[in-house]
C-alpha cells in the first residue's frame, strides 16, 4: 500500500460553533485540523501546530482580525491566510493592507470553494 501524503495542517480561527461544527465534519479526512476561537488562542496554536495555511475569520471575540494577522504576520511572513468575513467589500481593505493573504471568502461560502482555496496556497 503506497504511503498516504502527509495532510497538510490547517488552523480555522472562527468562533462560530455551527461553522467550527461544518468545518470539522467536512474536512475530516482531508486535513490534519487545530481550531481557534479567539485571536489569543490562534497565537498559541500558531506556535504549537504549526499550521501550513491559516483560515481567519475578521470578527472575534477579542481581537479584530486585521489586528490579529498583522501580529500574525511578524512571525509568520510567509503563512499562506485565507480570510473569511461577512463584509461584502474587501478588496480595499486588503489592498490598503497589504498582508500577503491568500484570498477570501465572503459568508455565506460553499465548503467546497474554501476547501479549493486552502489547496491552492501555500
Amino acid at each position: 500500500m503506497p504511503d498516504q501524503p502527509p495532510r497538510r495542517k490547517v488552523l480555522f480561527v472562527e468562533d462560530e460553533q455551527a461553522l467550527v461544527a461544518s468545518y470539522e465534519r467536512y474536512f475530516d479526512t482531508r486535513y490534519e485540523m487545530a481550531f481557534a476561537r479567539t485571536g489569543a488562542e490562534a497565537l498559541k496554536l500558531l506556535v504549537a501546530f504549526h499550521p501550513d495555511v491559516l483560515v481567519l475569520d475578521l470578527r472575534l471575540p477579542d481581537t479584530d482580525g486585521i489586528a490579529l494577522l498583522q501580529q500574525i504576520r511578524q512571525g509568520h511572513r510567509d503563512l499562506p491566510v485565507v480570510v473569511t468575513t461577512a463584509y461584502v467589500s474587501m478588496e480595499p481593505l486588503m489592498s490598503v493592507l497589504d498582508l500577503g493573504h491568500s484570498g477570501y471568502l465572503v459568508k455565506p461560502f460553499d465548503l467546497s470553494e474554501l476547501g479549493a482555496r486552502i489547496d491552492a496556497v501555500g
